[in-house]
């Protein structure tokens, strides 16, 4: 195919994150409900005889280059596994910060994958493409789907949400970045316990989230005193529902029934902060909203 091929990279947002104890090989296993904002990165690959890459965005100062990349590495994973010995340049334009626990990294591979997919004519599925995304790491094959989903294993066993309602969101940044490493190192260390799968998705959503926790979210607050500031800060807002932290970390988001109450507490953050609308499944469409279902 030629011409120019685009395809959003939104970030990721853990609602709910349960962790089990690492297993013998080093990995944890998860249990995570899981969904995307209608705010993030952009991928745009055109055709050219090698693989080359340019970055835009305030975000991409922060991003490792070259071998490093995981855009460069996922688009080198699928030339190998597809056979393909085209080339393309890949632009990314970085909106997301670096190591924020909103998926930032995975999601831009995610979305190299699906456009590099439809650029070089391979015609994979997503399923398939999700498969071969669990060897870029543990997000990458959710943000394949870039939906409303659980999310087990290591990050390798999806599954769909058929009906999920479209939320309001404010996610904040407390500007500092955290390891993930050193998350679960010092999750490790409160001896957790065998990892227990999250009760069946149910009734109203948000008296669901409030019974579900974010195992990594009192670990990382240790690591990083700032995380508990920034929570805090969202759960005085009007209007707030629920707040909590994002995955390992450091971005927290809190959800709001009112929209416009949201976008005058991000208006309101001292630091990086945005109102975003939360994807939903309806007849199976992925849809936005201003209000909680």
């Amino acid at each position: 195919m030629s011409g120019t091929i685009s395809e959003f990279a939104p970030a990721k947002i853990n609602l709910s994150l349960r962790v089990g104890p690492p297993r013998e090989d080093g990995y944890h296993p998860l249990d995570s409900l899981v969904t995307f904002a209608d705010w993030g990165d952009m991928i745009t690959v055109r055709d050219e005889v090698a693989l080359l890459m340019t970055m835009g965005g305030e975000a991409s100062r922060d991003l490792q280059e070259e071998e490093n990349n995981l855009v460069l590495r996922a688009a080198r994973l699928l030339q190998d596994r597809a056979g393909i010995d085209k080339g393309a340049l890949i632009h990314l334009q970085k909106e997301i910060p670096v190591a924020a626990g909103l998926g930032g990294g995975s999601a831009d591979a995610a979305a190299t994958l699906r456009a590099l997919n439809q650029l070089w004519e391979i015609d994979w599925e997503l399923d398939k493409l999700a498969e071969l995304a669990i060897e870029l790491g543990a997000d990458v094959p959710a943000c394949v789907y870039s939906r409303p989903l659980h999310m087990r294993g290591i990050g390798e066993a999806i599954e769909l949400i058929g009906k999920f309602p479209s939320l309001t969101a404010v996610i904040i940044n407390p500007g500092v970045p955290v390891a993930t490493g050193e998350v679960f190192a010092a999750y490790d260390e409160t001896e957790p316990a065998p990892l227990k799968p999250g009760r069946a998705l149910g009734g109203h959503i948000l008296d669901w989230l409030v019974r579900e926790p974010n195992h990594l979210e009192r670990p990382a607050m240790r690591l990083e005193p700032k995380i508990k500031r920034a929570l805090d800060w969202l759960k005085r807002q009007d209007g707030a529902e629920l707040a909590r932290m994002s995955g390992s970390g450091a971005s927290c988001f809190a959800l709001f029934k009112d929209e416009e109450k949201a976008e005058r507490a991000a208006d309101s953050y001292d630091g990086f902060a945005i109102e975003v609308g939360l994807a939903g499944i309806l007849d199976g469409e992925i849809t936005y909203a201003d209000e909680l279902a």
